[in-house]
């Protein structure tokens, strides 16, 4: 019997821990029945463990009995499984915490050096005195675009083009005439919900 347990564990690097042998609780409809709160599965999810502990226990108590004991004994319950897992990962992460200190250390100087660009092309942006003026600013350029591309003056890809074909395209692209998509940017913009501004 003792021989089947050492064939079932696995090889291990030398100075390894002992391996745990922990029954297996079966799936049960309880873990996943709505009617029941999470403590109440996790309630019953722990007198199942409870059981599959104690039967495991009086297999080593029959054994034993007979005078074979097993080095495992010790390792069989699933709260000395959860203390050595939460030792080991606390253990690991002190052993790695300067690791982790010189990576946040690293990542900050990254974060610097980010908002230093980002200040950088925002010094570089044109700059409006309140939201309203830069409204005023952008439906200016809306306007300027769009009296260049309908009369063809500047606006290189309108050179060539009827006054149709024209309309035609900008019924395509826009989708909207420039009133309607005026009012559009005016009903977004107010949707920003600025403290103050000027609908002049």
């Amino acid at each position: 019997v003792q021989d089947h347990f050492r064939q079932m564990d696995f090889v291990k690097p030398p100075g390894s821990p002992e391996t745990f042998w922990i029954a297996t609780v079966e799936a049960e409809p309880y873990l996943q029945d709505q009617s029941l709160s999470l403590q109440e599965r996790m309630d019953r999810l722990e007198a199942a463990i409870a059981k599959k502990e104690a039967k495991m226990q009086r297999f080593i108590d029959g054994w034993k009995d007979k005078g074979c004991f097993f080095e495992f004994e010790q390792n069989i319950k699933v709260t000395k499984l959860r203390k050595y897992l939460s030792d080991l990962h606390s253990r690991q992460v002190t052993e790695r915490l300067p690791q982790l200190v010189a990576a946040l250390e690293r990542a900050k100087g990254g974060m610097k050096l980010d908002v230093k660009g980002l200040e950088a092309k925002l010094e570089m942006l044109p700059k409006g005195d309140s939201p309203s003026a830069e409204l005023r600013e952008f439906t200016g350029m809306y306007k300027l675009i769009f009296d260049e591309q309908f009369i063809g003056e500047r606006n290189p890809p309108a050179l060539g083009l009827s006054t149709d074909e024209i309309k035609e395209i900008q019924d395509r692209e826009f989708k909207m005439t420039a009133k309607e998509m005026a009012s559009a940017l005016l009903q977004d913009w107010k949707d920003l919900q600025h403290e103050s501004y000027d609908e002049a």
